[in-house]
């Protein structure tokens, strides 16, 4: 009796002790998860990126990683700090994400506020922090740097019409003969982030020794052809080729190819000119500014 007890306690004194290694590597593992938390990016040039906010209410998500996979859930905390976005009034975002048990990469989501954006060419510098939870930070890709920035779409119908409020400027200088009305019609899309038209009454004023264009001048009639391409959502660009500008009776006067800008969050168009012009051949410089 004694000689088969014996065999029997052995083996389950040798069962409980492996069963208790087991369970304490496992108490280890959920208790002290060893790595760091980070911004998961391939590079540190690459924790800086702008985030074109649109009405779609469309989000931005950063990823952020830890080097170790753990059986529990994990809380990883954040700070923002701009000097001039407000977090619930140009932004919302959290405060702590949980990474749950048996994932090592998860998303921080920062939410733009399009109503947060009113003012023309607003952008805003957030500088978002990884600051504690479980998890050690690593201290070379814990911050990360977002530019918040309104993007309007550019929409064919409120692009074109009459800009009522026209100004030419000369050497910096406001036009005495302004503010008049330029349009913009004949609007053709030609890809999915380009379109032409043309602008009416384009440089309308007489500081220069011409104007207004008679209905017949290249200038009223159909008007200057103008390329639009918003492919780079930071530069929208408008450009006029070298083209015929008006002929007020000395001859075709030429406008020269020229590249400006245009917003189509607050309908308007910049546009530097070079007119070299037939009664005296001259070249005058003026810059157009289009606003509704």
């Amino acid at each position: 009796m004694n000689k088969l007890f014996y065999p029997l306690f052995v083996g389950l004194a040798l069962l409980n002790i492996a069963s208790c290694k087991k369970n304490n590597s496992a108490v280890e593992k959920s208790t002290n998860p060893s790595g760091f938390v980070t911004f998961s990016t391939i590079s540190n040039s690459d924790t800086i990126s702008t985030y074109y906010i649109r009405s779609s209410n469309n989000t931005f998500k950063i990823p952020v990683g830890i080097t170790n996979v753990s059986d529990k859930d994990r809380i990883i905390q954040f700070t923002y700090t701009s000097a001039t976005a407000i977090r619930g009034q140009q932004f919302t975002a959290p405060t702590s994400i949980v990474i749950p048990a048996g994932k090592a990469l998860d998303s921080l989501t920062i939410s733009g506020m399009f109503s947060g954006y009113t003012a023309p060419g607003r952008i805003d510098t957030l500088k978002i922090s990884i600051t504690g939870g479980d998890v050690p930070v690593n201290p070379i890709k814990n911050n990360y740097i977002v530019y918040l920035r309104k993007y309007c779409e550019v929409i064919a119908a409120q692009m074109t019409g009459d800009y009522t409020n026209t100004v030419d400027y000369y050497g910096g200088q406001a036009s005495s003969q302004g503010p008049y009305t330029a349009t913009v019609t004949n609007w053709v899309s030609t890809g999915p982030t380009t379109a032409t038209a043309y602008i009416i009454n384009l440089g309308f004023t007489s500081d220069n020794g011409w104007g207004p264009f008679p209905p017949t001048a290249p200038a009223a009639n159909p008007g200057i052809q103008v390329t639009f391409d918003w492919t780079n959502p930071a530069a929208f660009k408008a450009t006029i080729a070298s083209q015929p500008y008006f002929n007020d009776g000395s001859g075709i006067s030429k406008i020269s190819a020229t590249t400006g800008t245009f917003s189509s969050c607050d309908n308007s168009i910049t546009l530097p000119c070079s007119v070299l012009y037939a009664g005296n051949g001259k070249t005058y410089v003026t810059t157009t500014v289009l606003k509704r």
